[in-house]
């Protein structure tokens, strides 16, 4: 089992939200996909990242830089590329909206 990380920003509302993403990938399975296990959401970077759970603060450094560009690296996961046909699990664009709306203060 190995999880990736993403993470993206989004202007809603004049405030910059960070959104971060946990995936799951077992690549033992051929024909599993991957799943989310964490989703966060903040206009703090780090308060996103706890709230998707990922903990590793190397992890959340690399993320970050990746987001300022600052990160040669294109893009940061910690697993083989995804095999044709298995595509990570995408969370709908209504649930973002959502988590952008009213959803926030929940989580918060």
């Amino acid at each position: 089992m190995e999880h990736v990380y993403t993470a993206y920003t989004k202007i809603l509302q004049d405030k910059t939200y960070y959104f971060v993403k946990k995936l799951m990938v077992i690549p033992e399975f051929k024909d599993l996909a991957d799943v989310v296990v964490g989703y966060g959401m903040h206009t703090d970077f780090e308060k996103a990242c706890s709230i998707a759970g990922i903990d590793d603060a190397g992890c959340r450094k690399k993320l970050l830089a990746e987001l300022e560009g600052h990160n040669s690296i294109p893009k940061f996961t910690e697993k083989t590329p995804v095999k044709p046909g298995k595509a990570p699990i995408q969370i709908a664009e209504s649930v973002t909206r959502w988590l952008a709306g009213q959803g926030a203060e929940v989580l918060n």
